[in-house]
């Protein structure tokens, strides 16, 4: 994401109602938060869906944030809340109720327990693992950089890729019932 327009003080000119300022954060973080879901959703289409769904949000609710700091991490709750709502309903757990009234200003400390929980979970991936989700979803790699880089097939990344994305989901799915 571009800093500049990460800053504390373009959030809390945000927070405090500035459209410009919003509509700053919507376009800077709208990149970051499409690739978060992609890798959170079921298809990318719903990754389309809960990112827009979550710009509307925080461009109706960044007046309730209350550490400015927290705003990528409350950012990407959103992601997860609405990945996880449209894979409700598309099992038919769920009805899309838009106008409910989700808590997403709930607890800020809770977005630097997730920060430690998914630390510790990409710490204990076994190292084939670990090390191609860090240069693919963290590093932004191509796969076939990857395969270059670490002398293994295309074929090989996507699927240690796959599994170490599974591991974490597993390892942090209890945080699917706080969202």
């Amino acid at each position: 994401m571009k800093t500049s327009n990460l800053s504390e003080e373009n959030i809390q000119a945000a927070v405090n109602g500035d459209t410009a300022a919003i509509e700053s954060l919507i376009t800077t973080c709208q990149p970051d938060l499409l690739k978060f879901a992609r890798g959170v959703c079921a298809t990318p289409e719903d990754a389309e869906d809960a990112v827009q769904e979550t710009l509307w949000i925080i461009s109706q609710k960044i007046g309730t944030l209350r550490m400015l700091t927290a705003f990528i991490g409350w950012a990407a709750r959103i992601v997860r809340h609405e990945c996880y709502r449209l894979l409700r309903y598309a099992h038919g757990e769920d009805q899309l109720d838009p106008d409910r009234d989700l808590p997403y200003q709930d607890d800020f400390n809770q977005h630097f327990i997730l920060q430690q929980d998914i630390t510790t979970a990409l710490a204990n991936l076994p190292h084939i693992y670990r090390q191609v989700i860090i240069m693919r979803d963290i590093e932004e790699m191509t796969a076939p950089e990857v395969a270059n880089m670490l002398d293994i097939s295309i074929e090989a990344v996507k699927s240690r890729l796959h599994r170490a994305r599974t591991i974490l989901r597993i390892q942090l799915s209890h945080w699917a019932e706080l969202i």
